[in-house]
């Protein structure tokens, strides 16, 4: 009985983030950046599946300070971003993400 009900604490604790876990990663060509005080976001050239927005939240300050730096540093030298974002999560409305055209960045990055 006890081996049971740790089994279900687990798969109720874990396995549902595991099957909802869809990130991708998409190509962006930055176009604009803009930093509100609850987020900050980049558009993208070419919209990917009708979204052509990505954000995080300005929560932890560190890391939106990390993307926004990535960011910026990937449009003024023009280059291509990848950003890994979960296209069903519409969390982002929360922080002024609007579900039709924008998602949460989970990581971002540039290469040569």
């Amino acid at each position: 009985m006890k081996t049971a009900l740790v089994r279900i604490a687990f798969l109720l604790l874990f396995g549902p983030s595991w099957a909802a876990a869809a990130d991708s990663w998409i190509s962006c060509v930055p176009i604009e950046i803009a930093t509100y005080a609850g987020r900050v976001h980049v558009r993208c050239a070419a919209s990917v599946g009708g979204i052509s927005f990505f954000a995080v939240s300005t929560q932890d300050a560190a890391y939106a300070a990390r993307v926004l730096s990535v960011v910026t540093a990937a449009q003024v030298a023009g280059r291509t971003l990848s950003i890994l974002n979960d296209p069903a999560d519409l969390s982002g409305s929360a922080i002024g993400c609007q579900n039709a055209d924008c998602r949460l960045i989970h990581a971002v990055g540039f290469g040569r």
